[in-house]
């Protein structure tokens, strides 16, 4: 009598697991892209991804929870990439920066999805801006770093969604320059009283 076959590893479920969810959102991204959200249809989905749409299911509850996870998917981009372009020397306020940097590029380099996110799709400050701005607060010394770190995304979201709207919109590089000077200025005016009050010239 054969013995019974061992079920699959963990890790090879999760890798399965994790294929498939990729086959989907890629798919998913690619409709969104050329349908935009309120056209989108799960059936086009896994059409595209030549799965069933049981097996959507299984990992996405709904279309809003897809287009969700297609954000979240182009946040850990984003995040990666901020990752690799920070070093241990680096002052909190560079690091900052440098993800107001790394956002608006993207949003630039990939003007569809930042019109998915920003204008066609469900707002994301409903639901994800909290969660950034808790990140980005970790990173700020003085006074309301939750507020300071949620008025900076607002900064960044605002520009890509000016750049995107606008047809006579600036090239990214000015976008990007204007965007960093808006946001220094900022962390700069939240810096303590006094630090940033003038010595009084002798007399």
């Amino acid at each position: 009598m054969p013995e019974p076959r061992s079920a699959p590893s963990s890790s090879r479920r999760q890798r399965r697991t994790a294929h498939t969810q990729s086959r989907l959102l890629d798919a998913a991204t690619a409709v969104f892209l050329a349908r935009g959200y309120d056209a989108l249809t799960l059936a086009e989905v896994t059409e595209r991804a030549d799965l069933g749409t049981g097996t959507l299911y299984l990992h996405f509850r709904d279309k809003r929870a897809l287009y969700e996870a297609v954000v979240r998917r182009a946040l850990a981009s984003m995040y990666q990439r901020w990752q690799r372009s920070v070093g241990d020397g680096d002052s909190s306020a560079d690091r900052v920066l440098e993800m107001v940097r790394v956002t608006i590029e993207f949003l630039t380099e990939h003007p569809e999805l930042a019109r998915l996110c920003l204008l066609d799709g469900p707002s994301v400050e409903s639901w994800l801006v909290d969660d950034v701005a808790k990140v980005i607060a970790t990173f700020l010394d003085g006074p309301q770093p939750g507020l300071r770190a949620s008025l900076l995304i607002g900064a960044a979201l605002a520009a890509g969604r000016h750049y995107i709207r606008n047809d006579q919109h600036p090239g990214a590089r000015q976008l990007l320059e204007t965007t960093l000077a808006f946001c220094a200025g900022g962390l700069a005016g939240a810096a303590p009283q006094a630090a940033r009050r003038p010595r009084r010239r002798a007399a």
